[in-house]
């Protein structure tokens, strides 16, 4: 009876402990592609305002300006376009020297213009350099004004940032798979004698496989669910602490994250039972003695 015991008691630790490690490895990954929403977030917001100033003829009519602000808002690459007369130009330019600039020039040397705000679809220099090109050709336009280093420098800069996520990502999951493996390995070694004689009795490998297999489902599970009520406790409190990081990630995107970190766990776990019970379902019974 005591030695039941003590062998419950040992297999309740061993499955503990492999919660316990998934649960935390999952947790890295969990936080890792928090991680990667806010820097997807950002890289949107900071998309959201990418563009370029459109600088209409000093003399043109009335009436090519009304056309330009009814035309420009109805492209596809537009997301904003934001008129701004030489008068109001002017006068946010003293506003912003703390003098009437007026006074200090002769005449208003500003032209109308647009300030166009762009679509993250289009937030690419190469695009919006397309977009240059096009509007350059209207005859009520006289400049484009464009920043496509910054722009250029921007994407690498959120390219980079999720490259390196993504291998931080790999590389702890890879490095996980090998301790998760041997904590399993160690949890399936104590009931070895019991594959041993399973196999005496005429037990096929699939049905000796199962419990194992469930075993390590469940394991997963709950190590997944315990590491996503984690992150969503997480989530709500840095949300209390500032709304940006509300707006920042959405709740169907932490879905997504909560969804993968399930199924992570699950494969994980299911995946180095499999391993570790095949690997004593080939060993005949003076091998069981051997680590």
């Amino acid at each position: 009876m005591t030695k039941n015991k003590s062998s419950r008691l040992s297999a309740f630790g061993s499955r503990l402990t492999t919660v316990i490690s998934v649960t935390l490895v999952l947790l890295i990954l969990g936080i890792i592609a928090m991680a990667g929403l806010l820097a997807r977030s950002g890289a949107e917001q900071i998309r959201s305002n990418m563009g370029f100033i459109v600088k209409v003829q000093r003399d043109a009519a009335p009436d090519e300006i009304n056309r330009l602000k009814q035309q420009l808002p109805e492209y596809p690459f537009t997301a904003s376009a934001v008129y701004a007369s030489p008068e109001q130009i002017l006068h946010d330019e003293s506003q912003y020297l703390g003098e009437d600039a007026a006074e200090m020039l002769d005449i208003n040397p500003y032209n109308p213009e647009f300030d166009v705000k762009v679509t993250p679809a289009y937030a690419s220099a190469d695009s919006i350099e397309a977009i240059r090109q096009r509007l350059a050709a209207d005859p009520a336009i006289d400049e484009i004004i464009t920043a496509p280093s910054t722009i250029t420098n921007v994407n690498f800069f959120v390219s980079r940032i999720t490259w390196i996520l993504l291998g931080i990502a790999g590389a702890l999951l890879l490095i996980s798979f090998v301790l998760i493996n041997n904590t399993v390995y160690l949890a399936v070694y104590s009931r070895r004698f019991i594959i041993h004689t399973m196999k005496l009795v005429g037990a096929t490998p699939g049905f000796i496989r199962r419990p194992f297999l469930l075993a390590g489902v469940a394991s997963g599970l709950v190590a997944g669910a315990l590491a996503v009520a984690v992150l969503a406790c997480s989530q709500f409190w840095l949300a209390s602490l500032d709304p940006m990081f509300e707006q920042a990630i959405h709740w169907p995107d932490l879905l997504m994250v909560s969804a993968g970190i399930l199924l992570t766990g699950i494969l994980i776990c299911t995946l180095a039972s499999a391993l570790a019970t095949n690997r004593y379902l080939r060993q005949g019974y003076d091998e069981m003695f051997m680590k």
